[in-house]
C-alpha cells in the first residue's frame, strides 16, 4: 500500500532482494562519513544489490552565513571537485561520477592530497579513467556552479536536505534520509542486512530519526593528521 509520500505502509525486513534498488547519494567530497557511506555503497553496486546515481551537496554553502547570492564559490575549497563531479556525471553519465569521487576520496581521505587543487583533481580524474580536462571545463563554465547550486537546492527543498550523507530511493524521486552514518564500511553479508535495514525504515511512514553520539572517527588517514595537528 503506498501513501503520497510514496512510502509503504506496509514494509517488513528484509528487503526483496531480487530487485536491484536505484539509490541517488547526495555528497560533499571532504565529508569523511558521507566517503565512508560511499564505499558501502559502491560495495552494493558492484555486488548487483543496489543501481547508483548521484548528487552534490555543499556543506561551505549550507553553513555560509549570509544570502546564497554573497557566497563565492572561488573560495570554497570543495568547489573545485563538485563543480567536477557535475560536469562528469552530466557529460559521462552516473557510473563516472561515482568513479570519480571514489578517486578524488582515495587521493585525498588516504593520499592525503589538496582536494582543491587542479593537479589533485585532474589526477584523479585520469585514476577514473576520465579525461583530465573535464577539471577545466568545469571551472571555465560558470553553468558548472549553479548545477551545483540547483543540486543543493533541490535536496534542501524537496527532502529537507541538510547534510550529507544523504540517500533518496527510486532513483531520486522516492522517499530520503540523512545517513546511514559509518564508521567503516561493513563487508558481504553485513552491507546487505544494512542495506535491508536503511531501506525499511526509509520506506516506513511513521519512522523519522534515530541518533547516536560519535565517540569514534572513521579509520582515515586524513582523520589521524587532522587530530594530530589538533593535538599540537
Amino acid at each position: 500500500m503506498k501513501t503520497d509520500r510514496g512510502r509503504s505502509t506496509l514494509v517488513r525486513p528484509p528487503y526483496d532482494d531480487s530487485v536491484t534498488e536505484a539509490i541517488q547519494i547526495s555528497f560533499d567530497p571532504r565529508c569523511p562519513w558521507c566517503y565512508q557511506t560511499s564505499r558501502w555503497a559502491l560495495d552494493l553496486q558492484e555486488s548487483g544489490d543496489v543501481e547508483l546515481s548521484w548528487g552534490v551537496f555543499s556543506l561551505e554553502l549550507n553553513n555560509f552565513q549570509g544570502e546564497q547570492k554573497d557566497f563565492d564559490p572561488s573560495a570554497s575549497k570543495s568547489a573545485p571537485a563538485v563543480r567536477t563531479s557535475v560536469v562528469v556525471r552530466n557529460a559521462v553519465g552516473e557510473a563516472a561520477c561515482g568513479r570519480f569521487y571514489a578517486a578524488i576520496g582515495r587521493r585525498y581521505f588516504f593520499g592525503l592530497e589538496d582536494l582543491s587543487r587542479a593537479d589533485t583533481i585532474r589526477a584523479a580524474l585520469r585514476d577514473a579513467d576520465l579525461a583530465a580536462d573535464l577539471y577545466d571545463q568545469a571551472l571555465d563554465e560558470p553553468t558548472s556552479w549553479s548545477a551545483v547550486v540547483a543540486d543543493h537546492e533541490r535536496l534542501v527543498e524537496e527532502s529537507a536536505g541538510f547534510g550529507v550523507p544523504f540517500l533518496r530511493l527510486d532513483a531520486g524521486t522516492g522517499p530520503g534520509m540523512f545517513g546511514p552514518v559509518i564508521k567503516e564500511p561493513p563487508n558481504d553479508e553485513e552491507a546487505r542486512a544494512l542495506l535491508g535495514h536503511v531501506l525499511w525504515l526509509m520506506r516506513n511512514e511513521n519512522f523519522y530519526e534515530l541518533k547516536s553520539g560519535r565517540s569514534e572517527y572513521p579509520d582515515l588517514p586524513h582523520i589521524k593528521k587532522n587530530l594530530a595537528e589538533r593535538g599540537r
